[in-house]
């Protein structure tokens, strides 16, 4: 097999790849599948992946396609899409449903939002979709929300519900991030929902957010009896907002909504303080001016280091053009209203990179060390074509860029090249870690729109507790065990969950949850009567994250 060097200037090190057609992978690593381009040559945007809605065994994903983005050539006459995709077996995947909204995208609006959840909390997950219409070239006041809720088996052909936010006619507000969970406590799943750009200002020019309730009415029964808990409009203004993120960051009960504003990299976090109740507790506007760094689809939380406490990580773009491009790193806090300008560090300085975008993390390797995964533009190219891997080390300033390892994992080497959207998961269930990327810019129905990366290798772990923003998962007790154990793990949102148990062949040999889940503790008893003495390893699996553990178990 050949193999030929890179020298990535931008991130100081030296890597060697195995070509694989038109693709660099990282050793250990390989393209177990992809999705290729149609003749409509529409590029992918946001992944979603994690879900087994239909109870079957076989994983699930989603992503949306973006006529306004693809190919450098905004391809505005043909309407957005979600598809669904579905694991038939071994690196193997194939579409199961797909809905695109019923008018053409003449106006030339991109970045279009997904989440999948069960906000009126009947057991049936549903998929929502925010599609920005531009209203001057579409009816005067169409529906951009989509609602499709699951009946166990499929979802429905058309929406089961559908809104256009109750805004007056001719009215601009362009959805570009949904994100579900129970933010203010209250027992009901609210819907974060931000435009990147709306007329609420009067001139065009402003971005909102909306948080949002069924009103205790099933989906189904009508949209209009959704309750707006909150409104911001006056907050986020000078760029594009993207990618909410609901998360408990100072670990004190209370769950937060954080707004990134692309304007010199802005930000915004509220706090739940009572029911339908939303307090502004800090914002940090500019913070890098004139670097007018923004972020999309990229920020993620995590315990880097072990201590139990989270950290934010977010890749980000140069939004004026320059070269130029960074990682953005704030450490934890016991009050997120005491964040100041000097906590929001670089983590290697300005890149040369043209940009970066997406993010991802996890413990791709098993190996306990935090990797946060973001997309990269390759400074020969000045492409969007990289995955880079940015994993602790387990030692030193969690704050300094040295460290962290640092290397390519992936990179498309075709003419055109855009990737957007990143996430991980054992998408076909072999206990190999999985990365799906999409692929906004293709040029020819041999190109990808989405690629699966597998690891070559099971997964092996040290069993400590991870603590993420969805969840935690600890360490089973007793551990070692004869024949019984307990496995706990704390949900932060409701959602679908699987706790499986696999051998150190990483064969299946229990599934002990397959089920949705309210937030709150979890504990799940595990009786290997029927197992002989050895290690085992416990994988639990939600709708946006996975982590794994070790127990071992003695007769």
């Amino acid at each position: 097999m050949k193999k030929t060097l890179f020298l990535l200037v931008s991130l100081s090190v030296l890597c060697v790849f195995t070509f694989v057609q038109a693709q660099t992978v990282a050793p250990g690593w390989r393209v177990a599948g992809d999705v290729k381009a149609d003749a409509d040559f529409v590029g992918a945007w946001e992944v979603i992946a994690g879900y087994d809605l239909d109870n079957d065994g076989n994983r699930e994903f989603f992503f949306t396609k973006d006529p306004t983005s693809s190919g450098g050539t905004e391809e505005i006459d043909k309407p957005w899409t979600v598809l669904q995709y579905e694991t038939v077996g071994d690196d193997s995947y194939s579409e199961i449903w797909s809905w695109s909204p019923p008018f053409a995208n003449r106006g030339e609006r991109g970045f279009q939002a997904i989440e999948v959840g069960d906000a009126d909390q009947d057991g049936l997950f549903e998929l929502w979709f925010g599609t920005p219409y531009e209203v001057s070239d579409n009816p005067p006041n169409p529906d951009r929300l989509f609602i499709f809720e699951h009946d166990g088996a499929v979802f429905p052909t058309t929406p089961s519900e559908s809104w256009n936010f109750g805004v007056v006619d001719n009215f601009r507000f362009l959805p570009a991030g949904i994100r579900l969970g129970d933010v203010d406590g209250d027992g009901e799943i609210e819907a974060v929902i931000q435009s990147r750009n709306d007329d609420f200002t009067g001139a065009g020019a402003g971005r909102t957010m909306l948080v949002v309730n069924t009103g205790g009415v099933d989906i189904g029964f009508g949209l209009g009896a959704f309750q707006t808990e909150f409104m911001e409009t006056e907050k986020l203004k000078g760029g594009g907002v993207y990618d909410p993120r609901i998360v408990d960051f100072d670990r004190d009960g209370l769950m937060e909504i954080w707004v990134f504003t692309w304007d010199m990299f802005s930000l915004a976090i509220y706090e739940a303080t009572a029911k339908d109740t939303y307090v502004l507790q800090i914002e940090l506007d500019e913070v890098f001016d004139p670097i007018d760094y923004g972020q999309r689809m990229a920020a993620r939380f995590y315990d880097a280091d072990g201590d139990g406490e989270l950290e934010m990580y977010t890749a980000t773009l140069d939004g004026d053009g320059d070269l130029g491009s960074a990682i953005i790193y704030i450490g934890s806090t016991d009050d997120v209203s005491t964040l100041t300008p000097a906590d929001v560090k670089i983590l290697g300085g300005r890149t040369a990179d043209p940009g970066q975008t997406g993010g991802a993390v996890g413990d791709i390797d098993g190996d306990g060390l935090m990797d946060y995964l973001f997309l990269a533009a390759n400074p020969a190219t000045q492409k969007i074509s990289q995955v880079v891997r940015m994993e602790y080390t387990g030692t030193g300033d969690l704050a300094d860029s040295t460290s962290y390892d640092w290397s390519v994992l992936f990179e498309n080497t075709n003419t055109e090249s855009d990737l957007r959207g990143i996430t991980i998961d054992d998408v076909d269930g072999d206990n190999k870690t999985d990365v799906l990327v999409t692929n906004v810019d293709v040029a020819s129905t041999d190109e990808a729109i989405l690629y699966i990366l597998e690891s070559e290798t099971a997964v092996s772990v040290e069993g400590k507790p991870v603590i993420v923003e969805d969840f935690s998962l600890f360490q089973n007790y007793p551990n070692p065990f004869n024949p019984s154990t307990t496995i706990e793990f704390d949900l932060r949102k409701s959602g679908h969950v699987t706790l499986t148990i696999y051998d150190v062949l990483g064969k299946r040999v229990a599934t002990l949850v397959n089920e949705a889940l309210q937030a709150g503790n979890h504990k799940v008893a595990f009786n290997a009567g029927n197992l002989e003495s050895g290690i085992y390893f416990y994988s639990l699996n939600g709708t946006s994250f996975k982590d794994n553990g070790k127990m071992v178990l003695i007769k």
